[in-house]
């Protein structure tokens, strides 16, 4: 994997536990000047435990050490035995260092007193939470691509073309759903294609480009559906303005807990470009194309 074609902070989500309103009003602003605006905050370690049982999906936590109730101690020692592995930054008070270091000998990245915190330059701040959601994010990363690799029948990827009557399957591996019978895995591809074609824009604006979606009545699936425009010899739509380009979706099925890959989603779409910029007709898609977009999608740290 390159690092340096990841930014972890891009998508990040960011869990940040603290119970005065000025310190949170504080630490929100040093997190957003680095760019990091997706932040949930929590007042109590019991309600930081309740988010994460309910959303694990975080990509950093910024925990003060002294909360009401639970410690940041007792915290920490919580999510280890919850087998939550998200990076913690723990807030300290000044001469907290014997708490701070239980505190790491317990697993947590770093810890930082509140004066430093609100008095360090952005950039100091950002140099120590990039380094820390990077090293993270490509472990993550490398034990994503190992389970993708190993389950590869677990993503199902989809090609549409804007037809006579509308969008229609044009490439297609089997749908990852099980107890489908043919024609209700066929209304749903039909379904699936209208859908993601209204979403992108088709018939309007023609958009290109890569985008994240669910996946309509099966929440425990995700998409990245790929529109493009290409040269069609054989077009089947009167629709379009020109009838020279048709326009057409990629879409890749996988399920919700590879999620953490779409960080990602920069290199993938720079990849699905450059894969199709190497065909110049609609008509030379075949079944190859499926799986070399299998393959970006698999083995995207390439």
């Amino acid at each position: 994997m390159q690092e340096n074609d990841i930014d972890p902070f891009v998508n990040a989500k960011i869990l940040l536990i603290e119970d005065s309103k000025d310190h949170q009003f504080l630490f929100m602003q040093k997190l957003n000047s680095i760019g990091l605006t997706n932040i949930i905050v929590c007042e109590t370690g019991e309600q930081a435990i309740y988010e994460l049982e309910n959303d694990p999906e975080y990509s950093l936590i910024v925990s003060d050490y002294n909360l009401p109730g639970k410690s940041g101690i007792d915290l920490i020692k919580e999510m280890r035995n919850m087998k939550l592995e998200i990076p913690i930054i723990m807030i300290t008070g000044l001469g907290s260092e014997k708490v701070a270091v239980e505190a790491m000998k317990l697993g947590i990245q770093d810890y930082i007193t509140k004066e430093d915190f609100i008095a360090s330059d952005s950039e100091t701040i950002k140099e120590i939470i990039f380094k820390i959601m990077l090293e993270y994010h490509t472990k993550q990363e490398l034990l994503l691509t190992r389970r993708l690799r190993a389950n590869p029948d677990r993503i199902s990827v989809f090609v549409y073309r804007f037809g006579e009557r509308g969008p229609e399957v044009f490439l297609r591996t089997k749908l990852p759903f099980n107890k489908l019978s043919s024609l209700e895995e066929e209304n749903f591809l039909i379904k699936l294609g209208i859908h993601y074609m209204a979403a992108t824009g088709s018939g309007h604006e023609y958009a290109t480009g890569l985008y994240e979606l669910p996946v309509p009545a099966h929440p425990k699936y995700h998409a990245l559906v790929y529109a493009f425009q290409m040269k069609d010899s054989n077009p089947k739509s009167y629709h379009l303005e020109s009838k020279e380009m048709n326009y057409g979706i990629i879409v890749i099925l996988f399920p919700v807990l590879f999620r953490s890959i779409l960080p990602l989603r920069s290199i993938i779409e720079n990849k699905l470009d450059k894969l199709m910029y190497e065909y110049s007709d609609m008509q030379e898609l075949d079944s190859e194309l499926i799986s070399r977009v299998k393959s970006i999608f698999i083995r995207v740290e390439t």
